[in-house]
This record gives C-alpha cells, sequence and structure tokens, in this order.
C-alpha cells in the first residue's frame, strides 16, 4: 500500500466502487480484467474497492483505474472522471492539464452537467446499484435463520440455495435481509430479481439483464471479443467471471425454471444463486432451506407476560396493530387472545400482519371469534388494502389460489381429499381414502403426490417422538391450508363420500389392533391411536351426526379399552354415553361390546352398582349368541364390581366362574388377571398365603401374555402383601418397578394407585413427611380423573395413613399434605423414586 492510501468515507468509496463497476458493466468488461491491466491480483483489487482487510486504493491507483475506463470507453463524459475523482477525496487538478488533454482522457467528452445524459450520471445509492429494495419494516424472528443462511452462502461448495414455504410465510423479506447482510461478500454486487408477475421462461433471461443494467451489445466491434447472439449468451458472458449472488424470488410459477438455473450456474462458476419458491427445483446441488413460522406457543401453556411478548408472532401482531393504533398494546388481559390467535394462524408472518390489521375496526376477542367460527370465511376475512402488497398476498384465499393453481389436476383432487384429514394422515390411510378413483393406484403413487405437495409447500411431514420413530410417517396441513383444502372439496361436492370412506378406514383401524390393547403390545397400539386421536373423534362425529349406529357403536366399543389406557374416562363418557343412547337397533355382539365397555368405565369411577347394571345386560347378549369369551369377560366384571364394594363372597363366586371359563379357552392373559383379583380378596381377607400363592403364579402369566396396566396392578398387589407383612426390601422392589411401568405407559389411574400404596410404604421407613407428600398427591390425581381408591381398599389405606399421621404434629402433618397436593406428577414420581 503506497504512502497516499487511505480510507475514504464508506459512503464515498461505496460510491466508487458502484461507478467502476456500472461502467465495466457498460462496457462489457470484467473486474478481472481491470485488474490485469492495472498488473495486480483481482482478489487484491476486489478487497481495495470494498475497503476490507486494510487495503484501500492509493491515488495513484484511483487514477489509473480511470484512464482505464476512458480507455475501454466504460466512461465517455469528462464529468464522470471527474465525480469518480471526487469519491476517493481528489480533484479535477489531480490530473495534470497534459493529461486532460492525452489520450486516453483527451477522448472524454466535455459536456455541461446539465447536458448530461441520464445515464452516464455517476450511479445512485448502493440500493440501486445491488437492486436491493429497501424494507419499509424491521424483520422479526430471523436473525438466526439470517446468520446460519449467510454461513451457507459464504460456503465455496454451495451455489443454490431455494428458500421454501407456503404463501405468506415471508421468504421474500427473508431472502432481502440475507441479501442486505451478504453484500460486501460479493465483489460484483448482489442483485434481486422479483418474478411472480412472470410465467414465461422466455422473459427470464430479459428481466435478469434489465436488472443488471446490461445493454445489448454491438456484435463484431472487437476482435477476439466473442459475439453474442442471444439475451442468454449476453447474460452468461457477463456473469461467467462475476462474484454475484443473484435473487430470483418468486419462481415457482415458471416451467422449465429449474433447467434454466442449472444451465446458468454450470456457464457461470463464480455465480451464486438464492431462489425463493413454494417449490423445490430438484436440481443437483440445490441447498433447501424451509422457512418457518414465526415463533408461538400454545395457548394453554402457561407463560408469563414478558415471555409471551418476545415470541416473533407476538412482536408481529403487537407491531402491526400500532402501526394503525400506536396506543395498542398487550396485557395481562389481552395477552391470551393475542397467542390464540397467533396459534390459530400458525405463526404466519402475512396471516398475522393481515389480522393485525383488522383491530382498525375489530376488537380482539371479535378477530379471534370469526378465525375460530365454523363459518369457513376466515381466509376472505383477512384481507388488507394496501396499495404496495402484491395481489396475491392481499388475502390468504388469493395466497392460497396462487399455490392451489399451480397443481395438476390429479394433485388438485389429492389434495382436496386430504382435507378429510385432522392432525394428519399416513400414506396408507391416504391410498385407502383418497385414492378410490383410481384402482390401480399404489402406496408408491401417493407417497409421489404427498412429495409432490410438501415440494409446492403445502404438506409438512410431522417429526415423530421419540418413541414414535418406528412408526410410519405422518403428515400435516397447517390450519389455514386445512381450511382452504376443506373450502375447496365442499365447492367439489365430493365431502360426503370422503367422509364417509374417512369412517369406515378408522373403524377398520381400531378393530385390526383391539387385541393388540390388552396383551404386551398395549403401549405400541396406544401409541398409534393417540397420533390418530383427531382423526378417531372426526370419524366418530361424523358417524353420528350422519346416524350411522353400527359404526358408532363398534368404535366406541373398541375403542373403550384406549380411552381407559389413557384415563380419559370424560372422553370416553362423551362417546359411549352418546352411542349407548341411540336407539336404532344392531347386533347383540355390537351392542354386548358396548355395554362391557360402559361397564369398564362405571367401574374406574367406582360407580359399581351402575357397571354390575350395564354387564349383566351385556352378559344376557352375550348368552343369547353363545359368545363363551364374552360371557368370560361379563361375568368377570360383574364379579369384579362386587370386590370393589368389598363384597368379597360374591366377588369370589363370579370371578372364580369367570376364571374356568378363561381357563377353557385358554386366554392366560385375563385369566392371570382374574387370579390376581382372588389374590387381591384373599389379601383383604388376610389370608396371606393363599393371596401369594395366587399372586405368584398370576405374576409370570401377566409379564407373558397381559398388557402392562394389569402387570402393573398385580405388582402393587405383592407390593402390599409384602409390606403387611414385614418384608419392606421386596415390597421395594415391586412397587418401584409398578411406578416405574406406571410412569411408561401413562396411565393415571395406575399412577395414582401405585403412588398411593408407596406413600404409605416411604411414610413407615422414610418418615411421615413422604406419606403426607405423595399420599396426598396421589388422591388429588384421583380427584382430577373423577374417582377414589377403591371403598374395599380405603380401611387398610387409611389404617397405614392414621398411624404414620399420628407419629407428627396436625399442624406440620397439614403443612406436607398441603404442598403434596401442588406437586406436579413428575415431582411426586421423582421424590418415590429417589426414596426408593
Amino acid at each position: 500500500m503506497t504512502s497516499d492510501a487511505y480510507p475514504c468515507p464508506a459512503s464515498n468509496s461505496d460510491l466508487f466502487r458502484q461507478k467502476v463497476v456500472f461502467a465495466l458493466r457498460q462496457a462489457g468488461r470484467l473486474q478481472r480484467e481491470l485488474a490485469h491491466a492495472m498488473g495486480i491480483n483481482p482478489q487484491v483489487l476486489s478487497r481495495k474497492l470494498h475497503n476490507t482487510k486494510q487495503a484501500f486504493l492509493s491515488h495513484a491507483e484511483v487514477k489509473q483505474i480511470i484512464k482505464i475506463l476512458a480507455a475501454w470507453d466504460a466512461i465517455e463524459i469528462q464529468t464522470e472522471a471527474i465525480e469518480l475523482l471526487s469519491y476517493m477525496g481528489l480533484k479535477a487538478e489531480s490530473f495534470s492539464e497534459q493529461e486532460w488533454n492525452t489520450a486516453p482522457l483527451k477522448r472524454l467528452e466535455v459536456i455541461a452537467r446539465d447536458n448530461i445524459p441520464t445515464a452516464s450520471l455517476p450511479l445512485a445509492p448502493i440500493a440501486a446499484l445491488s437492486s436491493l429494495p429497501a424494507p419499509s419494516t424491521e424483520l422479526l424472528g430471523r436473525e438466526h435463520d439470517i446468520q446460519m443462511l449467510l454461513e451457507r452462502l459464504r460456503h465455496p461448495s454451495i451455489r443454490l440455495l431455494t428458500l421454501l414455504g407456503t404463501g405468506g410465510v415471508g421468504k421474500t423479506r427473508l431472502a432481502l435481509a440475507i441479501a442486505h447482510a451478504a453484500y460486501n461478500d460479493f465483489a460484483d454486487g448482489v442483485f434481486f430479481v422479483p418474478l411472480a408477475t412472470l410465467s414465461n421462461i422466455t422473459l427470464i433471461p430479459s428481466t435478469i439483464i434489465q436488472v443488471l443494467h446490461l445493454k445489448n451489445p454491438v456484435t463484431g466491434e472487437e476482435p477476439g471479443r466473442q459475439t453474442i447472439s442471444s439475451q442468454e449468451e449476453l447474460l452468461k458472458t457477463f456473469l461467467r467471471d462475476k462474484e454475484i449472488l443473484l435473487i430470483l424470488d418468486n419462481v415457482e410459477q415458471i416451467p422449465d425454471m429449474a433447467p434454466f438455473i442449472d444451465d446458468l450456474l454450470s456457464s457461470t462458476p463464480s455465480l451464486k444463486i438464492m431462489v425463493t419458491s413454494r417449490a423445490v427445483l430438484h436440481l443437483y446441488g440445490e441447498q433447501e432451506f424451509i422457512v418457518p413460522s414465526l415463533d408461538f406457543y400454545i395457548p394453554d401453556q402457561a407463560r408469563d407476560l414478558h415471555t409471551v411478548s418476545q415470541l416473533s408472532a407476538i412482536r408481529l401482531f403487537i407491531e402491526r396493530a400500532q402501526a394503525i393504533n400506536p396506543s395498542f398494546q398487550i396485557t395481562e388481559q389481552n395477552a391470551a387472545i393475542i397467542t390464540h390467535i397467533c396459534a390459530r394462524l400458525d405463526g404466519l408472518p402475512l396471516a398475522i400482519e393481515l389480522a393485525a390489521a383488522r383491530t382498525k375496526v375489530l376488537s380482539l376477542p371479535i378477530i379471534l371469534q370469526r378465525l375460530t367460527g365454523e363459518t369457513g370465511q376466515s381466509l376472505t376475512f383477512l384481507y388488507s388494502k394496501a396499495r404496495n402488497i402484491p395481489q396475491r398476498h392481499q388475502t390468504l384465499q388469493e395466497t392460497l389460489n396462487w399455490s392451489y393453481e399451480l397443481l395438476t389436476p390429479q394433485q388438485q383432487r389429492f389434495f382436496r381429499h386430504l382435507s378429510v384429514f385432522v392432525g394428519g394422515w399416513t400414506a396408507q390411510a391416504a391410498l385407502i381414502i383418497c385414492m378410490t378413483e383410481d384402482k390401480t393406484a399404489t402406496l408408491d403413487d401417493v407417497l409421489e403426490l404427498i412429495e409432490a405437495l410438501i415440494d409446492q409447500s403445502l404438506v409438512k411431514r410431522a417429526q415423530p417422538g421419540a418413541e414414535g420413530e418406528n412408526l410410519e410417517p405422518h403428515f400435516y396441513f397447517l390450519a389455514t391450508i386445512h381450511e382452504y383444502a376443506s373450502g375447496r372439496m365442499i365447492n367439489n361436492a365430493e365431502i360426503e363420500e370422503v367422509q364417509r370412506r374417512h369412517a369406515i378406514y378408522y373403524l377398520e383401524l381400531v378393530e385390526a389392533i383391539e387385541s393388540d390393547l390388552t396383551d404386551q403390545n398395549q403401549v405400541a397400539a396406544v401409541t398409534l391411536l393417540i397420533d390418530e386421536q383427531d382423526n378417531l373423534r372426526v370419524a366418530l362425529t361424523w358417524s353420528i351426526d350422519h346416524d350411522e349406529t353400527e359404526i358408532t357403536q363398534r368404535m366406541c366399543g373398541t375403542l373403550g379399552k384406549f380411552w381407559e389406557a389413557r384415563a380419559q374416562f370424560q372422553e370416553a363418557h362423551l362417546w359411549i354415553d352418546t352411542a349407548l343412547k341411540i336407539t336404532r337397533k344392531t347386533t347383540p355382539a355390537i351392542r354386548a361390546k358396548l355395554l362391557m365397555a360402559a361397564s369398564r368405565l362405571a367401574l374406574w369411577e367406582m360407580a359399581c352398582e351402575r357397571s354390575r347394571e350395564l354387564a349383566h345386560e351385556a352378559l344376557a347378549l352375550y348368552e343369547v349368541n353363545e359368545d363363551i369369551a364374552g360371557k368370560a369377560y361379563a361375568i368377570f366384571q360383574i364379579g369384579d364390581t362386587w370386590h370393589m364394594q368389598g363384597e368379597y363372597t360374591q366377588a369370589t363366586r363370579y370371578i372364580e366362574e369367570s376364571l374356568h371359563l378363561l381357563r377353557m379357552q385358554k386366554n392366560w392373559g385375563t385369566y392371570a388377571f382374574a387370579l390376581s383379583r382372588l389374590g387381591a380378596i384373599a389379601l383383604l381377607q388376610g389370608n396371606f398365603s393363599q393371596a401369594w400363592v395366587q399372586l405368584q403364579e398370576a405374576l409370570p402369566l401377566l409379564r407373558a401374555y397381559s398388557e402392562p396396566n394389569l402387570l402393573n396392578v398385580a405388582l402393587v398387589y405383592l407390593g402390599t402383601l409384602a409390606l403387611i407383612q414385614g418384608d419392606v426390601e421386596q415390597s421395594i422392589i415391586y412397587l418401584r418397578e409398578g411406578l416405574l411401568l406406571a410412569r411408561k405407559i401413562e396411565n393415571h389411574y395406575t399412577l395414582a394407585t401405585t403412588l398411593i400404596t408407596l406413600g404409605c410404604l416411604l411414610g413407615t421407613t422414610q418418615g411421615p413427611s413422604y406419606a403426607a407428600h405423595i399420599c396426598s398427591a396421589a388422591e388429588a390425581l384421583f380427584a382430577s380423573l373423577n374417582t377414589v381408591l377403591p371403598a374395599a381398599y380405603q380401611p387398610l389405606y387409611s389404617a397405614y395413613l392414621s398411624g404414620i399421621k399420628a407419629q407428627v404434629d396436625e399442624t406440620l402433618w397439614q403443612t406436607w399434605w398441603t404442598k403434596g397436593q401442588t406437586l406436579s406428577q413428575e415431582e411426586v414420581s421423582m421424590l418415590a423414586l429417589e426414596a426408593t
């Protein structure tokens, strides 16, 4: 660096560099050629033009550049040379009179400034040269995305980056932010090319040429220079040695865009392209980034006001509402409504902005009501009258229309039919429900259609949980897209038949895995049904609304075991009670199964007489059908109701009868559970030796054949028996295993039963505070399920608890008890596990 080299103000040096780049471009020259003419390395020149790494142009180099530009006719007017000098702090006198009157500067025409053609004036500020629109609002919640994508763009091997996402997610806005941030990383500039209004590939080269301010050269002017015969060749020739980032915005509607981009990249080794699109290009080397929605949270999750107001979706809503009403604020009173609005809109920036705009005329509760109502008009309800917003973004309806029209007719029909699902679907379900028109369709065909919709940013794949890695993949719509697809299906008069197929499919699904709900496969079966629970609810609702009695009763009778495994007693009541009230007759077998589901539900809630009444009604139907298996279940159920009430003689008679039938049928899982119930009755009657024999016989059978819930019950019985007999160590072994199992299967009733037994054990061995904390938490858990500890076990529980409570002051005990009621399931479980 020579002694007269120094850093100019950034704005001046930027203008100098921009004018030089523009002049080179107008002359069809490259920055690399300029470096060679100056006798320096092109990278060194790039650093000097950008003032990076302490590299600056000397005065002599500034003058040298001006002379070269004049020699190449890149500048044609003397005033242009003088302004270039001024940008770098030099005056016209920096060139001597002899230099001005000697080639190449002599070639510059002297024109008064007022007569200078507009095209020859110095370049406008950076935004104009680099063709980057200036954002009108702040970009929120994208800081991490910008940094991560910048790092990708800076990687030498990454030349094509596609920003993907559904309409309104903010792809263009994010691309602009990245462009501004990456400006100094590209020696020859960053250029933004809006393409949303184009659909003809032949117009793309000329559009990019206009953004780059290129002129069609006069062919054959200079020997040795390549003749350019087309706009595409002009573009390739200009970009061939340029370090440029080209941003092509909205390309999904342009056929053959992918081959054009591929050809351009293969012809220009230093070019990088960033694309925004609703669809993947499917090019080798393409780096995909799915632009996420803004951060929001599920409204039923407790958060403080400060945390809520920092989430990007909430911030966006607040800022856009304040643009209309500067006094608008988030408060403790309206925070929940705002979060509900943002959650309903899936955190989509466009949707949130449109909703915030409605605060001009509507209150927040009314906006939320319009969005969550069943009118199906929320997509058209959200609109903007702003004149500087593209028409496709002025309503959500228009945004999604844009995407829908890009689909093939087959994809459109498939997209519409998928709206029958709520909460997601599997490829197998989509094949059976949505592809009946094509009798030859295969699972591969469906996967291809789903992939096409994912590529169009209309469908997402759900991320599996840790327990769901081996399950069939699930796919889903965002809520706004689901509403749009539903509207399309209704308008096409397809909904009735698709909903029927949906209901039948889910009925067959639950019946296919029914046996798994009562054996060792229960956890996997329950996990599968949890993923499908929204679809099960939709299917039940449809069958009830359309008087499909058989579908309703069959599904409720089968799902009873699922609801029990999840301790979802209130939901079970909703469906089973409705199904029982249906007067239209079905077969005795269907009715009997439904009655048994209702009987078990009543017993979970300790409504023993009602449970017994329902089981007797089922038993009568099973006897009419000569259904021995059903008869065994019903008889056991009747005996169990007597057991829960402490009527041991009646209980033993019925359970022993069922035990005989179950043994005949070799139904070892249920046989083992019936045997464990007899062991429990023996325990409660003080016949410990008989209880031990029966429980020990039942335990290995339950491990081999039965569902986890029933195994847990036997472990609790054995833990209780060991505690009564003074074998604390063995009691801990059984109860600890039972607690771990209850946590794994996530059955709250089973967890409460195990905890209440452990509370008595630990109150005896570790001190009264353990009993107070754990037992009060367990009782609170029972109360949340609208049930209590069975009456048969209350005397034993009360005896233990009273003896422990008597060891401490009443006030201290009550303090512990009150604290225990506030413990979460996780906290009380960990307290018990750590103590054992």
